[in-house]
């Protein structure tokens, strides 16, 4: 994956006329959001692991993954336009 740029995309600028630039922000967009939340899926995965393999002594020895997945889970959510209700 090559790194395009910037998004350019916010509120403000995302109606515009111009519909590729547009789809491409969206996409990028929508890719950066699924990599971290697959990033955050992958260091869940681990987590369950430790806990299963360390199981008395997971609070210990998982404390890292625990401290990683807390920091990073606001992160991680898919946003965008809330509907009109």
């Amino acid at each position: 994956m090559t790194n395009v740029g910037p998004i350019k995309a916010t509120r403000e600028t995302l109606y515009t006329a111009d519909r590729t630039e547009l789809y491409d922000n969206r996409d990028r967009m929508v890719r950066d959001q699924w990599v971290k939340i697959m990033k955050l899926r992958i260091v869940r995965e681990k987590l369950e692991e430790c806990y299963h393999s360390q199981s008395v002594n997971h609070m210990q020895n998982c404390r890292e993954l625990v401290e990683r997945y807390l920091r990073d889970l606001p992160g991680a959510r898919i946003g965008g336009r809330p509907p009109n209700l």
